[in-house]
Parts: C-alpha cells; structure tokens; sequence
C-alpha cells in the first residue's frame, strides 16, 4: 500500500484531481512521489522495486490476488484494500486471498471518471428504460459500483508498400451502358496504434466492445501507485486472439481511406482486392484500461453495468420488469381504445389474413430471438471466454466460431438484443391492424405496440464491429416449436377458417381472435426472452457448483 508522506496514513488515486489524496491530512500528491510501506519496511516507491522480470522475459508485480469461492472470478490489488463481494457472480461472501505476482502492464491509463460521477451515468442511463427493475436503481445496488483495471492488449499496425486495385466505373451512351475497367496503383502509407481488446476472459467481450474506444494517448507508463484504491483483472487470454480482427478493422479503414481519395473518385473499388490491403502488426502491448464495475444479481441471474472509466461510455444490461411492462399496457389501453373506436372496421377477411401475417413474423421473431439466447448462453459470443474454456476443458463449442470475412463493411450501431427489432417489427404491423378493426385493435395494439417501447427504451450503447467474426450456432429445433406452439394454434384455426370460408362473419371475428390471442400470448415468451438477454447465468471460471449458489 501507499502512505501519505507528510502524515504516514493511507492514500488513494483522485481521479477527479489525477493526483493521490490523504483523507487524514487533505494532502494531495503527484504519484510519483508516493511512498510504498511494505509489511517489513517502508521505501520512496520506484518502479525497479514495484516489478521484477520473470523467466518469460516480461515484468511482474506483487499483487493480493481475491479469488471467489463460488464462481473462481479473480481480481487484484496492489493495497489494503479489502474484496467484500464478488464483481462478477455479485456473491457477497469472504474471498479468498493470496499473494503473488501478475504481469505487469506497460500502460496505464488512469481513471478520469469518479465514482459519483460513473454512478449518475448510471443512473441516466437507467431512466431511459421505462420498463427497468427497481431493484437496479437502488442505492444500495449502485453502492457496489468497483473501479477495476481491466487488461487490455494493444495492437499496432502499419502498412508502407505499393498496392494495386481493381475499379469499375459505370456510364451510359443511348441505350448502352459501359463498364470502364481500371487498374489503381497506389501507395499505402497507413500507419494505426492503440487498438486494444481485453484481455481478460471474465470481462464479457460484449461489454467491452459496448464501452470502447479509450483514448490511447492519454496512457502514461505503468505506476502501481495509480491502483491505490482501485482493483485490477488479470490478463489470461493469448494476446494472438484478436490480432485477425483488429487487422480486418485496419484493412477496412485502409480501404475506406483509398474510396475517399480524389483520384478515384466516381470509381467503385472492386472488393474482391480488398485484401491487397492488408497491414502487418508491428507490436503488441500490454495495458491496463480504466473501467467501473456494476454486477446486479437477481435470483439465479445476473446483470453487468460497466462505465468507461475514461471517457464516461456507459453499457448495462436492462431486463424488463413485467409488473410495470402490464401497468404500462393498461395505461396505453384508455387513450388507444377512444382513438381507434372512430375508425370504421375492416372486412373480416382481410382481418383474418393481416392476423395471420402478424403470427408468423411473431414466430420468426421468437426463433430469432432463441438463435440469440443460446449463443449468449453458452457463451459463444464471447471469444475469450470461448478460448479459455477450450484451453482447459477441450470444450468442442468453441468450434462455433469461424473466422471473420474479410470484406469492407462499416462499423454501426447494432443491437445484440433479438427482443428489440421484433418489439418493432410487430408494433409497426400492430398499429396498421388497429387502425382498421376499430375498439377491437385497440386491445390488439395496446399489448403487442409495448414492445416498441421496448425497444426504444433498451439500452442503445451496444457497438458491434461487423468485422468480429460471425456465430454460426443456431438452437435446437425442438426448442423454437415449443416457442412457437402458441401462435402456431391461432395460425392453424384461422387457415382453417380461410379455407373452408363460411358465410358468417362471426367465424373470421373468432379465427382472427383467437390468431391474435394466441399472440398476444406469446408476447410473454418475447419478454421472458428479453430478460434471458439482458441478463446472464451465473459465471463459472475454472469452477463448478457456481450456477447453484
């Protein structure tokens, strides 16, 4: 640990001053002049003292090392400071402790954002979702918000050599349109450092993604003192894991780079050379990166929230509460009910089909949306997770993952959250319906619109690299029928219905009922499979029994 110079008591990092701060006497100190008590003796901290070289050729440090008992997550500290709960199985239990050494980073980006201050994004970010739990937004749940340093790997790329491209341009004379083929010589003079990717298999890949990027710049040489009241992660995954992805990232802003160029201007670059562009890593190194920590457990699950510790990016997993979801609904009810009741009703028939229509992209969603679970489930959208469950268990699900194409796409925004576009694509066609069949679409829409909602009020921090290669897994067939059971009854009675085609109305009005019941119905599926999402079975490292804690 690290004492004030002046009073002899124990100091911690200020982020908020960037400097080290003695709760005891006030005093506030560069960290390079902090002094480092160890249990024998005390010396003025200098980085030879703080690591030592281990046989692998890097540097190493003395850390106390927490290990959890029920699910075997580990964080380190390099001070006093006293691990009450588990950050990532949320087990408010007595961890058990040991000392020993950890690589030491060659980086270190301290934190910028304070707590109080990671806990108001928090908090902002909550109040966007509508339909989020109480429990979430407690104190006593905020309270538990860690600063951890996560490791991070740090790629650099660079690419200084002549290239040649293949080009199209298009153009029309009369009737004819003609292909003008061209051959672009150029030369790439591209360099790319600090790209980074945790290194941690116990940070979820999907969180880190959601909060990148940090500002590379702002890292400074590793000094221990920086840790002073903060935890850290240990690094554990093969620093080769993301290499082929961080260069199809690199290859596509090269590419993008030459599209904007003036000379080719008007000519589209044929993608099938777009590997002619491919960069070599020039170095890898070592960091830690500055993130604050929420872990929300709930009964046999548990929700992540993590802020960017530098620059304020917030990520967190929303489940949905249904007793506000129901309340919601019925607020909906009253004004939707009086709007649509002036609107003239629809030929029964075409309220037959348009239910139809509606059951079936309800059936696609639900499978969809199950497709997601279980990749999420079983962790196959976690790649260093994935990795390390190979590396110790020989576990033949990490074949899921294939390597990642490599081909020009743009980085978007998308929603790892199947819940989201089906809240849409249903709330859209819900809405036509109501607009026709008068009071009774009213109780249709009010139900199936909630998802939209929804939607709008998930969390929207989530940025997937189109470049991260690809799950291919899919969940058993068995699973989606049982999902799908519900609307498929409502979709068989109205087939049935259009088919044999009787002369009174009151059979259409029951099929396109009982179609839409049947839905609605399977709305909780929808919801329930939203919560299994934005929520996350209990993690097991290297352990067993953590799932039935």
């Amino acid at each position: 640990m690290f004492v004030c110079p002046h009073c002899g008591a124990n100091v911690i990092f200020d982020p908020g001053k960037q400097l080290l701060h003695c709760d005891y006497c006030g005093s506030d100190f560069s960290p390079n002049d902090a002094i480092q008590k160890d249990d024998a003796e005390e010396n003025t901290y200098t980085e030879s003292q703080a690591s030592d070289t281990s046989e692998t050729g890097y540097e190493e440090y003395t850390t106390t090392i927490y290990t959890c008992r029920e699910c075997g997550g580990e964080i380190l500290t390099h001070d006093n400071t006293v691990a009450t709960f588990c950050s990532y199985c949320g087990a408010s239990t007595i961890l058990g402790s040991r000392v020993g050494k950890e690589r030491a980073p060659e980086y270190i980006i301290p934190f910028k954002i304070t707590k109080d201050q990671s806990a108001e994004l928090y908090k902002n970010a909550l109040k966007k979702a509508l339909f989020a739990p109480q429990y979430m937004k407690e104190d006593t749940t905020i309270e538990k918000l860690r600063g951890i340093y996560m490791p991070y790997w740090i790629y650099d790329f660079k690419e200084n050599r002549p290239a040649t491209l293949r080009g199209q341009k298009d153009s029309r004379r009369g009737d004819y349109i003609i292909h003008s083929h061209y051959d672009i010589s150029t030369n790439i003079d591209a360099e790319y450092n600090g790209l980074s990717y945790d290194a941690s298999s116990q940070f979820s890949d999907t969180l880190s993604e959601a909060i990148a990027p940090f500002d590379f710049k702002e890292a400074v040489p590793f000094n221990t003192t920086y840790m002073s009241g903060f935890y850290a992660d240990a690094a554990d995954t093969d620093s080769r894991l993301y290499e082929n992805q961080c260069r199809n990232i690199v290859t596509q802003e090269i590419y993008n780079q030459v599209c904007k160029d003036p000379a080719v201007r008007g000519i589209e670059v044929k993608k099938s050379t777009y590997t002619n562009l491919t960069p070599e890593k020039t170095e890898t190194r070592f960091g830690y990166f500055p993130v604050w920590f929420l872990s929300v457990r709930h009964n046999d699950r548990i929700s992540y929230a993590v802020v960017n510790g530098q620059t304020g990016e917030v990520a967190t997993d929303v489940p949905i509460d249904y007793k506000k979801y129901i309340l919601w609904s019925l607020a909906w009810a009253v004004p939707i009910f009086v709007l649509l009741s002036f609107i003239p009703i629809l030929k029964p028939v075409y309220l037959l089909i348009i239910s139809i229509i509606l059951s079936v992209i309800g059936m696609v969603i639900l499978c969809v949306q199950r497709n997601h679970i279980y990749i999420r489930e079983n962790s196959l959208d976690d790649k260093g997770l994935m990795a390390r469950q190979k590396k110790t268990e020989g576990n033949a699900a990490a074949a899921a993952y294939t390597e990642p194409i490599v081909q020009p796409k743009n980085t978007r925004d998308k929603s790892n959250d199947g819940s989201r576009s089906g809240g849409v694509i249903i709330g859209v066609v819900s809405v036509i319906l109501g607009l026709f069949v008068g009071p009774l679409g009213a109780a249709v829409a009010l139900l199936i619109v909630t998802p939209v909602i929804i939607a709008l009020a998930a969390d929207k921090s989530k940025k997937i690299v189109d470049t991260k290669p690809k799950v291919t897994a899919k969940a058993p067939g068995k699973e989606k029928f049982l999902l799908c059971l519900k609307p498929l009854i409502g979709v068989v009675v109205a087939l049935l219905v259009w088919i044999i085609a009787p002369v009174a109305d009151e059979y259409y009005y029951f099929a396109s009922f009982s179609c839409i019941i049947t839905l609605l119905v399977s709305i909780r599926d929808l919801i329930k499979g939203h919560n299994e999402l934005a929520t996350r079975k209990l993690p097991q490292f290297d352990k067993r029994g953590g799932d039935e804690s």
